[in-house]
């Protein structure tokens, strides 16, 4: 009979706390949205993440799902992408999609109100959740065996979330279990990683209300997760309202905007960090396509677990775009001189340093290929086109290795960057350096 009453007790514990989830004003979500005062600072946002987008790469999803989630709409431009996002996924997904991308599509097609169980292009169809399915049993097997995932806990964290809310097959309590409290799940290079925390506290959140009872010991695992989660990432909230650093800001605001239960009052000061990726949106912080991606749907306090609730035929069309794309002025900038070093932070088997002269301007991948093209013995290189930009994947020769928590690392003065070698723009006399790193 104590057993019997403990789950009883659980069970109407688990269910109230979902009832005033539900009932609390904004249903699920507690954060806070742009006034119509700053609502052009959001359209100039959607109209640079349009123009923004490489046509010749990959199309990427997270774009698409940050449209779908905002208040105002293109339809012309979001069909075609979600036409080219099939095409892709048709031709490419199996083969070369990682878990975490197959995860993006699902969400992408889910918000664009498109089964992702069947995508069909080019006469051929693919059904993405039954393939996130295979992928994810494969990083679990992964992990068995070499005690880390094919990709990363972020990507795993995603794989759930996108799980959960098209009801593929995922064990609550493995998932819960999965994605507990742990140093190497969360940190990378020593610095907690607050996107990894916050898509997983999304996912925990679904797991929560996707509507199927959970053991009680299951449900009280969750909640032991996500206020661990829930308390690290308000830990990284600078006095200026970013949470991590400006990057990581909107995916935090997403988890904390479904998370307010676990918070104390006054924690966070939602539009204290709203007004904060505001400012920063004239000053082109955001100008990559993908660090807009992850803002704007906070801007409109939606979140990843609103896909399944938009309805896409209540949509306006009324996000206005110029058929030319806008152009930069082309002006002679000046030349500046920065030194380059490439090293091997862990087995020490070589440190070079070369002294390189670009333009004004160029990002840190401009320095790498005019330093290759100077000494390819040593500053050879390798990269792969991810959706944030060139990812680093060997210099020298010498690999990234998932298995090994091996990854290549850019710093700046000896500080790690919180850009990509693609976005980042150097300034004279600056050090910069890619580092061999475990994570």
């Amino acid at each position: 009979m104590t057993g019997d009453g403990e789950m009883r007790r659980t069970l109407v514990i688990m269910l109230v706390g979902l009832l005033l989830l539900y009932l609390a004003p904004g249903g699920l979500c507690q954060g806070c949205a742009v006034n119509e005062a700053e609502r052009p600072l959001v359209r100039d946002l959607q109209k640079k993440m349009i123009y923004s987008v490489n046509v010749s790469a990959p199309p990427n999803p997270s774009i698409l799902l940050a449209l779908r989630l905002a208040q105002e709409h293109n339809k012309r431009i979001e069909q075609d992408m979600l036409n080219k996002l099939s095409q892709d996924a048709v031709e490419r997904a199996v083969v070369s999609f990682s878990s975490g991308q197959v995860a993006l599509h699902i969400l992408a097609q889910q918000a664009s109100c498109s089964d992702p169980r069947c995508i069909s292009a080019n006469g051929s169809t693919i059904n993405l959740v039954r393939l996130l399915e295979q992928k994810f049993k494969a990083e679990l097997q992964n992990i068995a065996i070499h005690g880390n995932p094919l990709t990363n806990f972020y990507q795993l964290s995603l794989d759930v979330l996108a799980l959960c809310q098209l009801n593929g097959r995922l064990s609550p309590a493995r998932a819960s279990a999965l994605l507990s409290p742990g140093h190497k799940k969360y940190y990378l290079g020593g610095q907690f990683s607050v996107d990894t925390a916050a898509v997983a506290v999304l996912a925990h959140v679904c797991l929560q209300t996707r509507g199927q009872p959970l053991p009680p010991k299951v449900y009280k695992k969750i909640r032991q997760n996500v206020q661990w989660l829930v308390d690290k990432i308000l830990a990284e909230k600078r006095i200026d309202g970013e949470i991590g650093n400006i990057y990581s800001t909107g995916l935090a605001m997403q988890a904390l905007s479904v998370s307010s239960s676990y918070q104390k009052p006054g924690a966070w000061n939602c539009l204290q960090t709203l007004h904060r990726v505001l400012d920063k949106i004239p000053q082109g912080t955001f100008k990559n396509p993908m660090a807009a991606s992850q803002v704007l749907s906070s801007l409109e306090n939606r979140t990843y677990l609103d896909v399944s609730r938009l309805n896409c035929s209540m949509d306006p069309d009324n996000l206005p775009l110029s058929t030319a794309r806008p152009t930069s002025p082309t002006t002679c900038l000046p030349s500046i001189r920065v030194t380059y070093t490439v090293a091997d932070g862990v087995n020490n088997t070589f440190n070079d340093s070369i002294s390189v002269t670009v333009t004004q301007g160029s990002v840190f991948f401009k320095v790498m290929e005019v330093a290759q093209d100077k000494d390819p013995s040593k500053f050879s290189f390798t990269y792969t086109q991810s959706s944030w930009g060139p990812y680093i994947t060997s210099v020298q020769g010498l690999q990234a290795d998932n298995n090994h928590r091996t990854y290549w690392q850019l710093l700046s003065n000896g500080i790690p960057l919180s850009q990509g070698a693609g976005d980042y723009v150097v300034s004279n006399s600056e050090r910069l350096e890619v580092k061999f790193t475990m994570y």
